[in-house]
């Protein structure tokens, strides 16, 4: 017997209850209710007259999305609606009858059943708009009500009660199938896949789902957290309407006021469009969250033919502009050099005419103090002699110790007994000419740098103070020569040939390697200051290596040998890391560029990590199958549950899927900041890439 009292306690009130056991037993509720009979006249009838009910005879439909937001919750048949089986056992006849009764259900339910529904659902929502509460919890549950009302007017309803009671076995089997639905709203794009028979279907279900989006989407999200959790239906369900993810802060951010509390998003957007990332360019909500799940979302539903195309080419025109802004800046620097050859010839061509300029003047000074008698002041060298004695064990390793002792000799610095030197006499100008021979014999080998240093050092401390002003200022020349073109070996190196050769030590090629590349901070210095003193042609050089440096950083970007649609090589976030990296260790990208540009190129690193990669949580995949497969139980369970049948459950599952494809394109366009009123007519153009502000010097 149906336990009245136990399904009321239970939390199904007489309504519920009445409906439940009209749909069961084909009993016109509507019309008992229009003749006056209350709910519970209905049941106390329906009970007395079917005393024997199948397990599933009682069992109300499942909460619908509308009650489901109010806080309904899922349905958990108690034990004590089981109902006491009475009765005999059915004949071989009565299961061939309630057979072929239950298979007349099914059929029905898939032609006119759907039909039905349709049917139902065009009615009611245009009344809902007619009367203007079109978008209400109330219209919604009008929509359904009709809905199901239209199916089940054209479905067939067993009669007997063995019919009635395979059918409720077979709903009963599916309904444990029910779990595993939570594992499906959310897949895309199911709905193209259902086959040649949904595509007539979805044709009919299209108009009635654009007019009815407002409202079944509403359902639809609160159905998604139903599927999660069901116990925490309404605290979840209103959590996640009212939180709104915009207002809380990026991650990142810091927790201070002021700059250094400026949303991460925020700073990130910035720094792009001041690089050009506007428009169709600019950054994506996931790119400037750095959220997982977006970026999630944005990574897949960019995979998507139609509905991913924007996507797709925003990340295209974001490959473009960072390409770009390294084109703006080698512009930016006045280079005209067009490959490497042309620049290291403009830069030894500034260093070698410049050098010739200083030993011109080095040469007249020298004259002037020789004319004045200066250069023939007495001066003794004893400190160096004896340094060459105390040395001539190292000689074997380093050789410009026995060409130092021999010039001294052949100057009469110091003349040799028993295998020792002994200083002589000498003057300004001898002292002058040795100092000249110990340098010109010096190469790059580490133990001959140091020795000839040592020489040189003892020969400017004998002769420090000597002297008139003229050779005083000679002396100051030939110094600040040394310090520009003989200490520095990056700058030697590009002035010298191989030895007994006219070939140069340095390519022309390698020119550029040599001096930026390889190069220290120092030595980077050294060479601007050099060409900046030698006049036009010297300034260009420099811009010449300012525009090779731009232009190597680029060139590290597009190390990738992939492109895109564009025709663009794919920037190489790894790479450009590297080469940034490379050249601001030491300091020398700031050098270079300046720190405003320089900035400017740690900004674009900055960004194109952030528009070519995401994190390792939002690359997690999945694999679609199992949730293809679980989605056509997922259509019988529902069918099962509430009394719809098949048809009407794939119809549902197909309006809802219309409504999150267009749901989905609103999300996309949010993601691409696309959601403002577009003027009308606006066709879109690609804009004219956007140029980098100028800022090197």
């Amino acid at each position: 017997m149906f336990d009245l009292e136990a399904a009321r306690k239970a939390g199904y009130n007489d309504a519920e209850i009445a409906d439940g056991l009209a749909r069961r037993f084909s009993f016109d509720i509507k019309k008992a209710r229009g003749s006056g009979y209350s709910d519970g006249e209905v049941i106390a009838r329906l009970v007395q007259q079917n005393a024997t009910l199948s397990p599933a005879a009682a069992i109300p439909t499942a909460p619908t999305a509308a009650q489901a937001a109010q806080g309904s919750r899922q349905y958990v048949a108690p034990a004590a609606m089981a109902p006491v089986a009475t009765g005999p056992a059915p004949t071989l006849v009565q299961r061939g009858l309630g057979t072929a009764e239950a298979g007349l259900s099914l059929a029905t339910g898939m032609t006119g059943g759907a039909l039905g529904m349709i049917g139902g659902t065009v009615g009611a929502t245009a009344a809902a708009i007619l009367d203007g509460s079109f978008g209400t919890q109330q219209a919604a549950q009008m929509v359904e009500q009709a809905a199901s009302e239209g199916a089940q007017a054209l479905t067939y309803a067993p009669r007997t009660a063995e019919g009635q009671e395979q059918a409720a076995v077979a709903g009963q089997a599916m309904q444990e199938m029910v779990p595993l639905a939570g594992l499906t709203p959310q897949m895309a794009g199911l709905g193209r896949a259902v086959g040649p028979a949904a595509t007539a279907v979805r044709t009919g279900a299209a108009a009635v789902a654009d007019k009815a989006a407002p409202a079944l989407q509403a359902a639809a999200r609160v159905a998604d957290l139903a599927g999660k959790n069901i116990t925490t239906l309404p605290r979840r369900a209103m959590e996640a309407l009212r939180s709104d993810p915009d207002t809380a802060p990026t991650p990142g951010t810091m927790g201070s006021v002021g700059a250094a509390g400026t949303d991460m998003a925020t700073m990130r957007r910035t720094n792009a469009e001041a690089l050009g990332f506007v428009g169709d360019r600019a950054l994506t909500k996931g790119q400037a969250t750095r959220d997982a799940a977006q970026l999630k979302f944005e990574t897949e539903s960019a995979k998507i033919p139609d509905e991913g195309a924007p996507l797709r080419d925003r990340l295209v025109r974001q490959n473009q502009q960072i390409l770009h802004n390294f084109d703006g800046w080698i512009d930016q620097t006045g280079a005209e050099a067009p490959n490497l050859r042309a620049v290291g010839t403009a830069v030894d061509r500034a260093l070698v005419t410049q050098a010739a300029r200083d030993k011109a003047q080095i040469r007249a000074a020298y004259q002037s103090a020789e004319k004045a008698g200066e250069l023939e002041q007495p001066v003794q060298l004893q400190s160096m002699v004896q340094h060459l004695n105390d040395s001539a064990p190292d000689s074997a390793t380093a050789p410009v110790l026995d060409v130092a002792r021999r010039r001294a000799v052949q100057l009469g610095i110091a003349r040799e007994e028993g295998g020792q030197l002994v200083p002589q006499p000498t003057t300004l100008r001898l002292a002058e000419t040795y100092r000249q021979a110990v340098s010109r014999a010096t190469d790059y080998e580490a133990t001959n740098v140091r020795q000839a240093t040592i020489i040189k050092g003892l020969v400017d401390e004998a002769t420090d103070g000597l002297g008139g002003d003229l050779y005083r200022r000679a002396r100051g020349l030939r110094r600040r020569f040394a310090q520009n073109y003989e200490d520095r070996a990056t700058v030697a190196r590009l002035l010298e040939t191989k030895r007994g050769t006219s070939d140069r030590r340095v390519a022309f090629e390698d020119v550029f390697d040599q001096t930026v590349l390889k190069g220290s901070l120092d030595d980077v210095r050294n060479v601007r200051r050099v060409l900046q003193r030698g006049g036009p042609e010297g300034a260009q050089a420099w811009r010449e290596l300012q525009g090779q440096t731009a232009r190597w950083v680029k060139d590290q970007a597009e190390r990738n040998v992939a492109t895109d649609s564009l025709g663009n090589r794919v920037v190489s976030v790894d790479a450009l890391d590297k080469a940034v990296k490379t050249l601001d260790a030491d300091g020398r990208l700031d050098f270079i560029f300046g720190k405003q540009a320089a900035q400017q190129m740690r900004d674009i690193r900055d960004l194109a990590q952030v528009a070519r990669t995401v994190p390792p949580e939002a690359a997690v995949n999945t694999s679609n199958t199992a949730s293809a497969l679980l989605t056509g139980f997922f259509d019988i369970g529902s069918s099962s549950l509430s009394g719809m049948p098949l048809p009407l459950a794939t119809m549902v599952r197909v309006v809802r899927q219309h409504v999150k494809d267009s749901a989905l394109r609103r999300r996309i366009e949010d993601a691409l900041g696309k959601l403002e009123k577009r003027a009308p007519n606006n066709k879109r153009k690609g804009p004219a890439v956007q140029e980098p502000p100028s800022t090197v010097h």
